[in-house]
């Protein structure tokens, strides 16, 4: 999910900048963490990289390029197209059970007819985009919270199940801050000016959080000595 550059005031306008500023830096540690060949290895690290790297590029041009250009709207609508896929990829390959591999895939397949059908019928702007997204974020909503229970159910892990609930914990966190602003932005769509700047803020605050949770995951992971598990997503 992205969003545009706000208005900016004062005291408002320093937070903001600190938080977002933090948070679009932040977003490319995942992908750089990737330069770990341990990493490498998991598939499913490899779309946490990606994913995180299509967050920082989408949000770099609200401070530095294309601020003022149809470029970012164009980048926008692409993204917002391909981040469900994207991360209902990765759910699929960060779990070991074959009914669950199912059911994730089934969705992955159904969501892209969604969104081929939502394109053609009324052609891709931000108004379909808003039906795309609102489908996605209870999708990721739904498989982040099912991540973890299915971890508590467990009661013993593999190191890269340790490192997966952070990124399960990290998308929840994440996701109901992206919820927050698409009930006001779309649902109450006749209070965004009024609320616009808090929705802003709530997005990075999001963002930052939610990239910190899953570095951490991801350190975690990579400073672990390797250890013969059941599973990785690596043997998918």
């Amino acid at each position: 999910m992205q969003i545009s550059h706000p208005v900016k005031t004062s005291l408002f306008t320093v937070l903001y900048t600190i938080v977002s500023n933090i948070a679009v830096g932040l977003c490319f540690v995942p992908f750089l963490l990737l330069c770990w060949k341990k990493m490498r290895k998991e598939k499913a690290y490899r779309i946490v990289g990606i994913y995180w790297l299509a967050n920082g590029l989408m949000n770099l041009p609200n401070f530095y390029l294309f601020e003022h250009f149809a470029l970012q709207e164009e980048l926008t609508l692409a993204y917002n197209l391909l981040s469900t896929p994207l991360l209902l990829l990765l759910f699929y390959y960060a779990t070991s059970k074959k009914n669950h591999k199912t059911h994730i895939l089934t969705a992955l397949l159904l969501f892209i007819v969604l969104e081929s059908v939502l394109v053609i019928w009324k052609g891709y702007s931000f108004r379909s985009s808003a039906m795309i997204i609102g489908v996605g974020l209870l999708l990721i909503l739904t498989y982040s919270i099912t991540g973890l229970v299915q971890y508590m159910k467990e009661m013993e892990h593999t190191p890269f199940e340790n490192s997966m609930v952070f990124i399960y914990a990290a998308l929840l966190f994440a996701y109901v801050s992206f919820m927050i602003i698409y009930i006001f932005n779309h649902i109450h769509s006749g209070h965004i000016s009024s609320n616009s700047r808090d929705s802003f803020l709530i997005y990075y605050i999001g963002l930052l959080s939610s990239a910190a949770i899953t570095c951490m995951g991801l350190w975690g992971y990579g400073l672990r000595r390797p250890i013969a598990g059941p599973y990785s997503s690596s043997s998918s």
